[in-house]
């Protein structure tokens, strides 16, 4: 009898580690597709500019369980505004946890009103199956013209939590944090919902999308509405 309990339970933790290893992190490493291609399509309204629309870009490399690097590109139509960013980072897995320590540096360029905007970002991520916790900071240079100003620390934050484990095909989840792709604030927070789901007839590949609500003065007593935006893409791995 005891025998049996054991094998029953071999056999339990090596299918939780299966599926653990299969689906573990935020963009971690599963053991097998090194590569990662994705995109989105974006949309929504600004009390700036009005609509507007966007596309967006991005690849990873996993060079194995620990390391990886990117690049991404994003252009938003209404808004006038071309990103680009390079970035690398570090996984640590423990027990039920991981860790990534991120770096990134954005390039922003604001066409319409030749404003540029350059940010380095160096940010802790803790992950867990049904949430995550992110903190770091950030240095942000604003150049108009000839004129410059640079913000030499910007706290970064984020939380999200998700209705299934992290390591389930599809999920739901709800979010709120101070930055997006390409930018970084100090109190203007995104709150938002987002999801993943399998690609249907692609194979490696899952949809996924977000919606969020950024306010006006998010952190005090006002509540207007600065911006409403929405994401929907397609990431692949081989």
């Amino acid at each position: 009898m005891n025998k049996l309990i054991i094998i029953l339970g071999l056999l339990l933790g090596a299918m939780t580690a299966k599926a653990q290893f299969a689906f573990n992190g935020q963009h971690s490493y599963d053991g097998e597709h090194k590569n990662e291609l994705s995109g989105y399509v974006m949309g929504g309204t600004n009390v700036v500019c009005g609509g507007f629309g966007g596309l967006e870009v991005s690849y990873r490399r996993h060079f194995d369980d620990h390391w990886h690097a990117g690049v991404e590109a994003q252009a938003q139509f209404g808004k006038q505004l071309y990103s680009a960013d390079v970035q690398g980072g570090y996984h640590m897995k423990f027990g039920w946890s991981d860790f990534f320590l991120d770096g990134k540096f954005v390039y922003n360029k604001y066409h319409q009103w030749n404003a540029k905007e350059t940010i380095g970002n160096l940010s802790l991520m803790w992950e867990m199956p049904y949430f995550y916790l992110r903190v770091g900071e950030s240095l942000i240079h604003y150049k108009v013209n000839s004129l410059g100003y640079t913000e030499p620390l910007t706290f970064t934050f984020g939380f999200g939590v998700n209705i299934r484990p992290r390591w389930y095909h599809w999920n739901l989840g709800l979010f709120f944090r101070n930055h997006d792709d390409f930018y970084y604030e100090n109190w203007n927070i995104n709150w938002g919902l987002h999801f993943y789901t399998p690609a249907p007839f692609i194979k490696n590949a899952k949809l996924f999308g977000e919606f969020n609500i950024r306010p006006a003065g998010s952190m005090s007593q006002l509540a207007s509405k600065y911006e409403t935006s929405g994401k929907l893409g397609l990431k692949y791995v081989w």
